[in-house]
């Protein structure tokens, strides 16, 4: 695991979002990665984005607990998430209200409609 992978979760684990972005052309990598696809620099810092968001589509997962699953575009890049009750309608303004690792240290996001 690279140190801009091992940087992302470890700011994940605490519940803190984090991208990485370029120091050279200031594009987002995303998913996180130790070389920007742009300029193939690998100078990169890890950046705190907007937590506001627009839902792209949604879905309903029945696999155990059923729950609101959406795609969310944020700052320019795309997250799926789960969802809060609320207007699901593409377009809709969304914001990640929490983020983290869960038990088998997998990433998960979740959003609520402002």
């Amino acid at each position: 695991m690279d140190d801009v992978m091992k940087k992302f979760l470890r700011y994940l684990s605490s519940g803190d979002f984090r991208v990485p972005v370029c120091d050279n052309c200031g594009t987002k990598i995303w998913p996180p990665s130790n070389i920007c696809s742009n300029c193939f620099s690998k100078k990169i810092r890890m950046s705190k984005l907007d937590s506001k968001g627009k839902l792209i589509e949604y879905s309903q997962s029945f696999i155990g607990e059923r729950k609101n699953l959406g795609l969310v575009e944020m700052s320019g890049i795309r997250i799926i998430g789960s969802l809060s009750q609320g207007n699901m309608s593409p377009g809709s303004t969304v914001r990640l209200t929490r983020c983290g690792l869960d038990k088998d240290n997998s990433p998960y996001y979740e959003f609520s409609f402002t």
